[in-house]
């Protein structure tokens, strides 16, 4: 599937679980195995449990094969406790909690930042480590987890 088809799917998808209150955290159209695997990964107010993976399932699933979408296997979890922060709004909503940034090399400072996320915006996250406040320009970060506390 094509990029661009692929982002179109994405936003359909996206649509039809904002429809039954569920956030699509992320979706992978992935080969793993010789396997073809369309993984949605959700997340909501009151957590993800297996009757809201199979709610939507059966949401997604006359869409997916209405638009003739070929896959071996789909997926519906979680994003997990360390989940990826990708949208302004995941920056926004965990403002706060304790978060692990990896940057990319371009960045004046450590290639991995632990701590608190005080503030977020769509150019910049500020993150306390404790020690020091490190301003980090979005263009910079190859990855943001929330960083569970355990």
């Amino acid at each position: 599937m094509d990029k661009a088809r692929l982002i179109q799917v994405e936003n359909e998808i996206d649509e039809i679980l904002q429809a039954i209150n569920v956030e699509m955290v992320a979706m992978e159209f992935v080969r793993d195995n010789k396997a073809l695997i369309l993984r949605l990964y959700i997340d909501s107010d009151n957590g993800v449990d297996m009757e809201l993976c199979s709610r939507t399932t059966r949401a997604v699933k006359d869409y997916i094969d209405k638009e003739d979408i070929h896959y071996d296997y789909l997926e519906v979890s979680s994003p997990g406790l360390d989940r990826v922060l990708k949208k302004d709004k995941d920056f926004i909503r965990f403002t706060g909690k304790t978060v692990k940034i990896k940057t990319n090399k371009e960045f004046d400072g450590p290639r991995t930042i632990t701590g608190i996320l005080t503030e977020a915006d769509s150019n910049c996250l500020r993150v306390d480590t404790g020690e020091k406040i490190f301003d980090i320009p979005r263009q910079f970060i190859t990855i943001a987890r929330l960083k569970p506390e355990i």
